[in-house]
């Protein structure tokens, strides 16, 4: 619902932008679902569409105080997420120079997520097909093994191993072994032992890489709800 807005409706437009590292009101109208000129004319008319407005800060949990206010009322998430592609995954398993390596690697600040937690990892097979597509990158939160609950997808980091990306099966971590299942019955699934895992992530949403794009990374919104739909579909299925 379109209401008359006693604050600067430009002023919480473009603070909007920036929270979303929006650059345009094109982006910004797609990214609400709106007709384009929808936005000029709340700036016209000097009015917002709170109902609107309030669900996208609630899907993304944005403080409505800066939005609507420019009041922080929480500390912002410093730094950028760390993107571990498919060419270095072998030298971050390792460990060795792990630190190093991040200082080096390509960085990217992704909107209301906690970059000192995160890690995106790069797909490099299919074996999560259909869920998660080879090459697109995995947004994942730091988590331990004892977190990792029954049809959860995670990103296990094994020294010996290399990095796995899979689905928690409904043993689960059992007698000190991870078991982790494929969505593509084509891979085997795989058993680790405790003292094999370097790093627990969960996986927290999907990042699709597009070219020729001025961000060159799309988040997938609903990616989380995507996987979490996918996984409950499966879970009367899934038997191993």
């Amino acid at each position: 619902m379109q209401e008359k807005n006693s604050q600067n409706a430009n002023d919480v437009i473009n603070r909007l932008k920036f929270l979303l590292k929006l650059k345009t009101d094109i982006q910004l109208s797609e990214f609400l679902n709106i007709k384009p000129n929808t936005i000029s004319t709340w700036k016209k008319r000097n009015s917002l569409d709170y109902e609107t407005i309030i669900s996208i800060c609630d899907l993304y949990e944005l403080d409505l105080n800066e939005v609507f206010l420019n009041k922080k009322t929480f500390a912002d998430a410093a730094g950028s997420t760390p993107l571990i592609t498919k060419e270095v995954q072998f030298q971050y398993a390792a460990g060795a120079g792990r630190p190093a390596l991040l200082e080096n690697v390509p960085k990217y600040s992704f909107p209301f997520i906690d970059a000192a937690n995160s890690m995106a990892f790069q797909v490099v097979s299919n074996n999560m097909f259909p869920l998660i597509d080879e090459n697109s990158f995995v947004l994942c939160s730091a988590s331990t093994i004892s977190d990792v609950k029954q049809n959860k997808v995670a990103v296990v980091v094994a020294k010996s191993k290399g990095i796995f990306l899979n689905r928690v099966t409904s043993e689960g971590f059992k007698n000190g072994q991870l078991h982790l299942l494929n969505e593509n019955d084509f891979y085997n699934d795989i058993v680790l032992d405790e003292s094999e895992i370097d790093e627990v992530w969960l996986v927290k949403g999907v990042l699709s890489y597009v070219v020729n794009t001025e961000s060159k990374f799309t988040f997938i919104n609903d990616s989380l709800k995507k996987i979490d739909s996918f996984i409950k579909k499966n879970e009367i299925t899934d038997k191993r």
